[in-house]
């Protein structure tokens, strides 16, 4: 009699890992179709993909060459096209290499210290605009700036600096202006940023910078784009969702206020921000209406109750486009799940007056872009891998879907996910609920793992996961959460664990799996919880302060929030001041939630896995939390990948991670 969390799998570990091929970084233009392509099988290597629009396919990285930022530790952006060759940023060395054709690509900066991602082409000036990140004797606090690289002599101008962080730099169609996003500690950019703008000058340097939108802890903006007729647009959560909006701006130039050195401006603006009070950060969405600066007005253009942006972890997130003069193309968030649609514009083009939905058949739409009236994006659906499609919309609503690569169907049956919504603590939270096919003579009820996703601003997604299916395949349920603090359900709900995490996650998870069980979904006796990074925070959290759980797995989670404040990158460094609080003045509450701290609570066993580079949760922390629970003698498995960094990459890694974990689960199985 088949056992639930013992049945036989067609779909093996190595082919779950095998089928987590990625697309990232899509890009349409006169030289064909550009994508970067995440291969685990291939020493989780970065390829960058031409499609020729005659329909020819070609891989532009030579084998020992992968194109992977390294700014802010999570990259993203990592490539342009530069006129007829491609401009890189190589994953070994993180310089800007140039390429032609399928030719060894040379290298063009020759800058060690420093990182470069979030790259633009100007080909007015024949540069390549970017993020740089450069290292200081603190190597926790780099440097950030947006600079320019000549394409010819590799020679680096930098062209705005003194900000924190730097993202998104846009170019006007005639060249004439560089709008970008920019925001500082102890902020992230799900919280608050600025939109600013600048006039270039005849010799490519920026003047009249202003400063259009921001600077507020009630707003947070990304994606900038200037439209064709150079008007500048973007998305912002003013409203209480992420939705697009028209800067109005002054033509006149404006006196420069960019700091070569320092940020006295922006530490100004902190001091002033800090004094605000918690509830007035957390004001509900129809307190906050209207965007005005002293530079420029805010007209919204698309608004919904719905999130057409996603927190900016990468750098050239792209969630919409202008497919021609009267028309946009943008996905957006629904209760979890992506939607892909054409606004149509009114005739005074002050608003979508009109929507078209496409593609219903995918549930997330990424990387969208338009070129000569087609819509392409890399979509995802509940039965088969990522695709990149290329939409042709027709008037008549038979639009053209074409599959450009991937989409594959999978052998096995998956489970689909089934969106719940569940009380706790008066509030709701949500997730998605996937249930193990019932195998002929199988009794009782499935075990549950509870899957908790990084971040912890991020969400999960009603899409295919070959990891998740390995798990339903072999009769596991699983609970998908988007506790409390998740994207995609509007600014509140996001800004949910401000102050609180360590708290809610946990709770959130905790309630899911009495919901389930009042639900007689699953076996309430047999509850494991899993997690990556934050994710591993919240699954060592729910282990220390919840009974309702027999184990848990960690991938490079977090054990102890104040000495992560101490060890981990710019990026994050403020970020727990955010989640939990200031670290001196509250390190009572830091204590409180640190399952280091209490590492007596925890009573179940646990598997740990961890990457020796990770610069994010450095191994020392897993390292202690295994050591603290092993002198209590309570069952430890520990796996170090010393190549690995914050995310595992290499396939055979992933495999045996996996495999590890599915038989620590069946020893603990009832």
């Amino acid at each position: 009699m088949p056992k639930y969390g013992f049945f036989e799998s067609s779909l093996s570990a190595a082919n779950a890992v095998a089928a987590g091929l990625e697309y990232g970084q899509l890009q349409a233009c006169e030289q064909g179709l550009f994508w970067v392509e995440y291969r685990p099988a291939d020493g989780g290597r970065n390829l960058l993909i031409q499609r020729s629009w005659e329909g020819k396919t070609t891989c532009l990285t030579p084998a020992d060459f992968s194109v992977r930022s390294g700014v802010y530790e999570y990259g993203g952006k990592s490539w342009c096209v530069a006129g007829q060759q491609v401009a890189f940023v190589n994953a070994a060395d993180q310089q800007i290499w140039l390429q032609a054709g399928t030719l060894h690509p040379l290298q063009l900066t020759q800058t060690p210290d420093c990182r470069y991602g979030d790259l633009l082409f100007d080909p007015h000036f024949q540069r390549i605009l970017a993020v740089q990140e450069q290292a200081t004797d603190d190597p926790t606090q780099p440097t950030h700036r947006l600079i320019a690289v000549d394409s010819v002599s590799g020679q680096v101008t930098v062209l705005a600096s003194g900000d924190d962080f730097y993202a998104s730099p846009t170019l006007s169609h005639d060249g004439r202006r560089l709008a970008w996003i920019s925001w500082d500690h102890p902020h992230m950019p799900w919280v608050s940023t600025r939109l600013n703008l600048a006039n270039i000058n005849t010799d490519g340097s920026l003047t009249g910078h202003r400063m259009i939108a921001g600077d507020s802890t009630e707003e947070a903006i990304q994606q900038p784009r200037f439209l064709q007729d150079n008007a500048l647009v973007a998305i912002t959560d003013n409203s209480g969702w992420w939705n697009l909006y028209r800067y109005l701006y002054s033509e006149k130039d404006i006196e420069s206020d960019l700091r070569e050195t320092g940020s006295t401006g922006a530490r100004k603006r902190l001091a002033s921000k800090e004094q605000r009070s918690a509830s007035e950060e957390q004001r509900s969405a129809s307190e906050r209406l209207g965007s005005v600066s002293a530079a420029g007005v805010a007209q919204p253009v698309w608004s919904r109750s719905n999130d057409f942006g996603i927190p900016q972890w990468q750098l050239g997130v792209s969630t919409w486009d202008q497919l021609d003069e009267n028309r946009w193309v943008a996905g957006y968030m629904q209760q979890g799940e992506g939607r892909l649609a054409i606004g149509v514009l009114a005739a005074d083009q002050h608003g979508v007056t009109e929507e078209k939905q496409l593609a219903s058949e995918y549930h997330l739409f990424r990387h969208i872009c338009c070129f000569e009236g087609r819509i392409y994006c890399i979509a995802s659906a509940q039965d088969r891998s990522p695709s990149i499609l290329e939409i042709t919309p027709n008037q008549d609503d038979r639009d053209s879907v074409t599959v450009i690569t991937g989409g594959s169907a999978t052998e096995l049956k998956p489970s689909q996910p089934r969106p719940v919504s569940y009380p706790v603590s008066g509030e709701t939270a949500y997730g998605f609920f996937y249930q193990p096919e019932r195998r002929p003579g199988s009794a009782g009820k499935p075990p549950l793992i509870v899957f908790s996703h990084g971040g912890p601003t991020a969400a999960t997604y009603p899409v295919y996961n070959p990891k998740i299916q390995f798990w339903t395949s072999r009769g596991f349920a699983v609970i998908d959460l988007n506790y409390r603090g998740s994207s995609g359900y509007g600014r509140d709900y996001r800004l949910r664990l401000a102050g609180s995490w360590g708290d809610t996650d946990w709770q959130d998870a905790e309630a899911a799996v009495d919901y389930l069980a009042a639900e007689g979904l699953i076996d309430a006796e047999n509850v494991f919880i899993r997690g990556s990074s934050a994710g591993g925070y919240t699954t060592l959290c729910a282990l220390t302060f919840s009974d309702r759980f027999k184990g848990g797995a960690s991938y490079y989670g977090v054990s102890d929030p104040l000495a992560l404040t101490r060890d981990t990158h710019k990026f994050e460094s403020h970020y727990l001041d955010w989640l939990i609080g200031d670290p001196q003045i509250d390190a009572d509450l830091y204590r409180q939630r640190s399952p280091l701290e209490h590492a007596a609570q925890i009573q179940c066993p646990m598997i740990f896995f961890q990457g020796g580079r990770d610069r994010v949760v450095v191994p020392q922390q897993t390292e202690v939390m295994v050591s603290a629970l092993k002198q209590q003698n309570i069952p430890v498995e520990y796996h170090l990948y010393p190549e690995e960094q914050h995310g595992f990459r290499q396939a055979d890694n992933q495999i045996h991670s996996l495999e590890a974990e599915l038989k620590f689960y069946r020893r603990l199985l009832t």
